[in-house]
């Protein structure tokens, strides 16, 4: 067999001549040496080890909680109405309110403060359906920051040309609170979003 390990040269032994065991020494050396390097291509080539391979970009992005199942979800959700002046019915003045179709909304969150500046970006857009109601997924980044409710704001950005509503308060942002949370889904209300009907 070729692969042999090298024999210990025994220092007893006086018959052997000093020269020929270092040679022999050198040979058995290389020959183990040869023998290694057979040794790793087999395992290379021939069998399968798991702790060599590497996983997949799906496993890493699935592992980090970025992968298609969502380990979590963060929902903004509110209306946007518009609403009459006044209304007179009766003698009870009630202002009737109807709901924007169509409003683009935002959310708005602090990326970083300091004491002379406060930075907002916008994190997410949302568009009113047919009842005034709009829900706004926030990207999983933010997922983890406690009291998102103190950090993000929503704000209208534009309502559909032709309505005769304009919001009461141009550059107000509406804040947000907890409503409800469970089974991985937390849920913000930013509440009602009035407008108010220019006649």
């Amino acid at each position: 067999m070729l692969c042999k390990l090298p024999k210990l040269i025994n220092k007893h032994n006086t018959t052997q001549n000093t020269s020929t065991a270092k040679k022999m020494n050198y040979f058995d050396s290389f020959k183990t040496l040869i023998c290694f390097v057979f040794l790793l291509e087999s395992l290379a080539v021939g069998q399968y080890n798991p702790l060599l391979e590497l996983p997949s970009r799906d496993e890493v992005v699935e592992m980090a909680g970025y992968g298609e199942e969502k380990l979590s979800t963060v929902l903004v959700t509110g209306s946007v109405n518009c609403e009459a002046t006044t209304f007179h019915n009766g003698g009870a003045t009630q202002p009737p309110s109807w709901p924007i179709q169509g409003a683009l909304v935002s959310v708005n969150c602090h990326s970083h403060s300091t004491k002379r500046k406060k930075s907002k970006s916008m994190v997410a857009q949302g568009v009113t359906d047919e009842f005034g109601d709009f829900i706004v997924d926030i990207p999983s980044h933010l997922h983890a920051i406690p009291d998102l409710e103190k950090i993000c704001r929503v704000k209208i950005l534009r309502i559909p040309k032709g309505l005769l509503c304009q919001q009461a308060h141009v550059k107000r942002q509406k804040g947000l609170r907890l409503q409800s949370f469970g089974n991985g889904i937390r849920t913000y209300s930013a509440g009602n979003i009035r407008f108010k009907h220019s006649m």
